[in-house]
């Protein structure tokens, strides 16, 4: 299930999460201006996403879908944005089929240079006027809610340095993945723990590892604290088991012959989230974590690690 489908059938509405039942017309175009302000405003580290043809109702959403002939380019609204807001917002508009209905997805990405405001008055939009998504609601910012946008100027990255997970590490359950870790903020980020999710090519999750240190197995109390605008590269340790090579198709050489979507998401002092994704990656494992694969082949395995 790729993540607009689990949007839809899983999200309700929240500071990244928004459903419209009808595309903004010209008429809208000042509702369609704020909640785009408003949702790149927003404190979610990531994308934003508001989805168009779906109704939310208390008993659950209702499919309205639009009509492909009616689907409004996103010219038009990446003009309307453009010509209103600033600095500017990077946003996609795009079709996409759920269950045979055609939808229209914002996504609104890369919000990096908070504050957004209306650079001029467009209709009841004053200039300088700027909302902020909290909740499921749209709200004039604050002065707190400044001081939040300015303090957290930069980001947090993630970026993987190699395309394969190393379950080489048996004798502490773990397998290792080399990551850059940037904080280009000018606040300290503590991250406190997070999860290293594989998954097929058509969405499926397969197995998930929890993080158990960098460079070095720690276990469930392991932190890293980043300093304002640092980096450390490693190689990220997460819990592996003997179990993960079936779920994973790994052979009784420790060789995988698929590919595997990642995405690790980690989490810091404050809740903030911040993820990454690779496609195509592999997995290979060696020494105990294959005594299953070789137990279900009837291959003899001796063991070098108590675990």
């Amino acid at each position: 299930m790729d993540k607009i489908s689990e949007l839809i059938q899983f999200g309700s509405e929240c500071d990244y999460l928004d459903f419209k039942e009808r595309q903004y017309n010209k008429e809208k175009s000042m509702d369609l201006i704020a909640d785009i302000m408003a949702m790149a405003n927003s404190r979610h580290n990531g994308d934003k996403f508001i989805i168009v043809g779906v109704k939310e109702r208390p008993e659950g959403k209702e499919i309205k879908g639009i009509e492909p002939k009616d689907f409004i380019d996103s010219s038009t609204y990446t003009q309307l944005i453009l010509s209103n807001i600033e600095p500017e917002i990077q946003f996609d508009y795009f079709k996409y089929d759920y269950k045979g209905s055609v939808l229209g997805v914002f996504r609104i990405y890369n919000t990096d240079d908070k504050p957004y405001m209306m650079k001029k008055k467009y209709e009841r939009l004053n200039e300088g006027y700027c909302l902020i998504r909290k909740g499921s609601m749209n709200a004039l910012a604050k002065r707190s809610d400044f001081d939040d946008m300015y303090l957290n100027k930069g980001q947090f990255e993630i970026r993987f340095l190699e395309q394969a997970l190393h379950a080489v590490h048996d004798a502490d359950s773990c397998a290792s993945i080399e990551v850059a870790l940037s904080n280009t903020t000018e606040l300290p980020i503590t991250i406190i723990g997070g999860t290293l999710y594989i998954s097929n090519d058509r969405g499926e999750e397969l197995s998930r590892h929890h993080v158990y240190g960098l460079d070095g197995y720690v276990g469930a109390d392991f932190k890293l604290a980043l300093p304002p605008k640092s980096e450390v590269v490693g190689h990220l340790m997460v819990g592996f088991e003997s179990s993960d090579t079936l779920r994973l198709n790994i052979d009784e050489y420790g060789i995988c012959a698929e590919e595997y979507d990642f995405e690790l998401l980690l989490v810091d002092a404050r809740k903030k989230r911040y993820s990454a994704t690779i496609r195509q990656a592999s997995v290979f494992a060696r020494g105990d974590f294959l005594w299953k694969v070789r137990q279900q082949k009837g291959i003899p395995h001796k063991f070098r690690t108590h675990r």
